[in-house]
């Protein structure tokens, strides 16, 4: 066995590779495509992480983005959320509450009155909600 490192990655974000062009992409949820290249979450889908704050306003095809995949971030509300919530993607990469069968990718720490705020998470990746 052949190791290339003694020491754990301990970072929060990861690089990905931008499959299209991204606009207005700041806070949204991305996931991996076919060909291991960045593509907005779509509704229920389980989400590699959320793009940061500070990233551009427009990302080439092909372009980096930064990625948080864990720990507290900050994800742009498809709706009105509650703190406590159980969130999944909507079909823009938007946080919305995870309803059975969808996958729960962070819990809200803050809340949204509408689509649109900047609200508070914990990158959770807590699986698929159970059906009832």
């Amino acid at each position: 066995m052949e190791y290339t490192g003694l020491s754990i990655d301990t970072s929060a974000t990861i690089v990905m590779i931008a499959a299209a062009e991204l606009k207005n992409a700041r806070c949204l949820a991305v996931k991996f495509d076919g060909e291991g290249k960045g593509v907005l979450c779509g509704a229920g889908e389980n989400a590699a992480g959320l793009l940061l704050a500070d990233t551009p306003e427009t990302i080439p095809a092909g372009g980096q983005m930064d990625v948080q995949i864990k720990e507290m971030g900050r994800w742009v509300a498809g709706g009105e959320v509650k703190p406590g919530d159980e969130l999944t993607c909507d079909a823009s990469g938007k946080a919305v509450k995870a309803e059975a069968g969808k996958f729960i990718t962070a819990i809200a720490l803050t809340g949204a009155a509408e689509a649109g705020e900047i609200i508070k998470v914990q990158i959770a990746k807590a699986g698929y909600k159970p059906t009832a």
